[in-house]
């Protein structure tokens, strides 16, 4: 295996872990209807380094992989960042068992 090829299989491998690792947050989130646990601020400050990243990638790569991939990525964390905004200010109506 050449370098290159080891680099690939690495970086592929991070892709795939970090789109799987956004799944079990979303997942929870929205069972559980709570994001209180979370901070706003951090999942805020991943916003903001996805957008400039991929401005950076939009500026300087033509190659719709990495386009794509940084896409995504913004994607997911911008679900996070929405769902725990949601909520956060949305707390849900306990239902009283008056009878």
């Amino acid at each position: 295996m050449t370098k290159t090829l080891i680099a690939l299989c690495f970086l592929s491998v991070y892709t795939v872990m970090e789109f799987v690792s956004y799944v079990p947050q979303i997942v929870k989130i929205i069972k559980t209807k709570s994001a209180d646990d979370l901070s706003l601020a951090s999942w805020a400050s991943w916003v903001v380094s996805d957008v400039c990243y991929l401005i950076y990638v939009l500026l300087e790569t033509p190659e719709i992989g990495i386009i794509s991939v940084s896409i995504l990525s913004l994607s997911l964390v911008i679900i996070v960042f929405v769902l725990t905004l949601y909520y956060q200010n949305h707390k849900p109506i306990k239902k009283s068992n008056k009878n």
